[in-house]
C-alpha cells in the first residue's frame, strides 16, 4: 500500500484518539500494551496491559519524565507476550519531555515493535502542531 507516494510499514500507524477503543478492541486474542494518560479503572479490557503515564503516585502509574522505565517495560512485555503497542500520551509526553526527546522515544518503542513483529499505533488530537504531526508519521509509518 502507498501512502504519499512511500511504502507503508504494516501495523505503524498513527491514528485519531477518539479510535483508541476500536483500536483496543482489534484482535481481542491478541494482547495490547497501553501507554496512556487514563487511570486504571477507565481500561476495562482483559487483554490491555496498561501502563499509566502521570505524576500521581500509584503502583500502576510511571512518571512522564521516566521514557526508559516505559521502554523497559514494552521491551519485557513483548518479549513474554504477542501484544500490539498502542501509544496514547504522546501530547502530554511532549509537554513534560519535549518535542525532541518525544520523538526519539517513539522512534525507539516502533522499533521494539517492528522487532517483536507488533502492530504500533500512535493517538493524536487536533491539538499537534501540523509540522511535529508530520515528523511523527515520518517516524512511525
Amino acid at each position: 500500500m502507498m501512502f504519499r507516494g512511500r511504502p507503508r510499514r504494516r501495523g505503524s500507524r498513527v491514528i485519531d484518539y477518539r479510535r483508541l477503543d476500536d483500536v483496543l478492541a482489534k484482535n481481542p486474542q491478541r494482547g495490547k500494551i497501553l501507554i496512556t494518560r487514563r487511570p486504571p479503572f477507565e481500561v476495562k479490557a482483559p487483554n490491555v496491559y496498561q501502563v499509566w503515564v502521570t505524576k500521581v503516585s500509584h503502583p500502576k502509574a510511571v512518571h512522564p519524565s521516566r521514557l526508559h522505565v516505559i521502554e523497559q517495560i514494552v521491551w519485557d512485555r513483548l518479549g513474554n507476550n504477542r501484544s500490539d503497542v498502542v501509544l496514547d500520551a504522546v501530547e502530554y509526553l511532549m509537554i513534560e519531555n519535549g518535542v525532541e526527546p518525544t520523538l526519539r522515544f517513539v522512534s525507539k518503542i516502533r522499533d521494539m515493535a517492528v522487532m517483536k513483529n507488533s502492530n504500533f499505533y500512535v493517538t493524536v488530537s487536533d491539538g499537534i502542531d501540523t509540522k511535529v504531526l508530520n515528523i511523527l508519521r515520518r517516524i512511525v509509518e
